[in-house]
Formats: structure tokens, C-alpha cells, sequence
């Protein structure tokens, strides 16, 4: 599978946590998806609105806070 169709998947995944108010897997989710492809991440506004909103949560891990700030 093409690393953009993973990144995919993780950020669908990401969502998914973050609708069910697990932000811990969210952050996980969104650092694995940055790691997989990271323009996935970086260059579309509703994965970046994402990553703030995960990245304000206490239980987020600690390096969504430097993705967040892309």
C-alpha cells in the first residue's frame, strides 16, 4: 500500500479516536500518519484543525505539540 493511502488510513483512524474522545490514540494516530507521509499532514487545513484540537488535550502525547505547531 502506498505510504499517502496509510497516511490516509491513520488520519481516518485519528478521527475516529478523537470522536470517541480517546485522544491519546488520536496523537498516536496523527504522529504515525506525519511519520508515513507527512505532507498528508502538513498541507490539509481540516488534519491541521485536528492536530490542534487533539494537541490541547493533556492525554495528547507530548510531540503532537510540535506538529501542531507546522
Amino acid at each position: 500500500m502506498p505510504p499517502e493511502h496509510r497516511a490516509a488510513h491513520l488520519l481516518d483512524m485519528a478521527r475516529a479516536y478523537a470522536l470517541t474522545g480517546d485522544l491519546k490514540r488520536a496523537g498516536r494516530a496523527l504522529l504515525d500518519a506525519e511519520r508515513t507521509a507527512p505532507g498528508e499532514v502538513h498541507d490539509r487545513p481540516a488534519v491541521r484543525d485536528l492536530v490542534a484540537m487533539v494537541a490541547r488535550s493533556p492525554a495528547a502525547p507530548g510531540a503532537l505539540a510540535r506538529l501542531a505547531g507546522c
